[in-house]
């Protein structure tokens, strides 16, 4: 849901080097150790097609004359849906997303979906800072590690079970956010993105309940995809990589790892390390866990269409995709409804990237 800034510990000088994993990058995206992969990593390097995905609402991609342009310009392999904890005025954690969810059941859109061909990706996140006042109360982190989550993806996966196509679930996206403000809102960033003798005591909590999430969905629907969805910016800092580490149960648990890139400004803009750069190298560093990656949502959190057309520009070059396709198996956009009015071309040069992701 956002794009998250840098703490200070991150060397910025680190995200200009170039890259070398097997072969040498056109985009010269970073450096500093946390893309590196050692030799003895379980990492399958064989180039494939990337499946891409669009959101955030399939009901009005598929329904409305907007979003029918935007899927029918992009034909894109997965709806992206989303599952967003909130929190009432009496303090009680609950998904006002869950109605839509209901909805589409009740109306037989899972099983349209899945006669039209698409895939399906659950994306779950809470508004823990109060960020979306439509949602009330900020949740502090403890939608995540309630049993209403628990709850919520056990009466999803009963909408889902039949579905006949791939389902993903990419769970709590962006949570090393989640403690900004349950302990100190003025001290936030002391809170976010790592585990100290503060935090350990949400992280513990999420990581046993993320756990269980998991089991889950590996035993209601084994075909599914499923694991946690971290913040692309994690991997450029020590405290950010410790902070995967103390998450890798879960992604031993999993059969996917996922994450977002939503950089605000073109790479021009950021010393030559913006949304592709990042994308690559994220790609790469969780390929070291040997299962599939996907980039749960892109886009810029700055919704700059002139961003999203730098971006789609950069990175339709077919050396970058090549290489892409080593590591990533599928890239979704995030909201159909900033390419719509094609500004700055950035539905046509989308549209441009996603071919080239299609015809690797």
């Amino acid at each position: 849901m956002l794009e998250k800034k840098l703490i200070q510990t991150v060397d910025r000088r680190d995200f200009i080097k170039t890259l070398v994993v097997g072969a040498t990058f056109i985009l010269g995206c970073g450096g500093g150790g946390a893309g590196e992969l050692s030799s003895s990593s379980n990492v399958n390097i064989t180039q494939k097609q990337i499946k891409f995905g669009l959101g955030d609402d399939p009901e009005q991609i598929i329904t409305t004359t907007e979003g029918r342009y935007v899927l029918e310009t992009l034909k894109p392999d997965i709806l992206c849906m989303w599952i967003n904890g909130a929190k009432d005025n009496v303090g009680r954690v609950y998904s006002p997303s869950m109605d839509y969810v209901r909805d589409f059941a009740k109306r037989g859109r899972f099983t349209e979906y899945s006669r039209l061909g698409y895939e399906i990706m659950v994306i779950t996140w809470e508004n823990y800072d109060g960020q979306n006042t439509s949602y009330g109360q900020p949740t502090k982190g403890d939608y995540h590690i309630s049993d209403r989550f628990l709850a919520d993806i056990e009466e999803t996966l009963s909408y889902l079970s039949s579905y006949g196509r791939t389902v993903y679930f990419a769970l709590a996206t962006e949570q090393s956010t989640y403690t900004a403000c349950r302990y100190d809102c003025s001290r936030r960033y002391e809170y976010s993105d790592r585990i100290n003798d503060t935090t350990i005591e949400y992280y513990s909590k999420l990581r046993d309940n993320l756990l269980k999430a998991v089991r889950l969905i590996k035993s209601k629907m084994p075909s599914a995809q499923v694991g946690i969805s971290f913040g692309g910016w994690l991997i450029e800092f020590k405290e950010g990589l410790d902070f995967i580490k103390y998450f890798e149960p879960v992604i031993d648990e999993s059969n996917a790892v996922f994450f977002q890139s939503m950089k605000n400004n073109k790479s021009s803009e950021s010393n030559g390390y913006g949304n592709p750069e990042s994308i690559l190298k994220n790609a790469q560093f969780y390929s070291k866990y040997g299962k599939p990656v996907h980039l749960a949502h892109y886009m810029p959190d700055s919704m700059r269409q002139d961003v999203v057309a730098d971006d789609m520009e950069r990175m339709s070059n077919p050396e970058y995709v090549k290489t892409l396709s080593k590591y990533l198996s599928s890239f979704s956009f995030m909201r159909y409804s900033l390419l719509a009015n094609n500004g700055y071309d950035c539905l046509t040069k989308t549209a441009k990237f996603r071919q080239l992701l299609k015809n690797i």
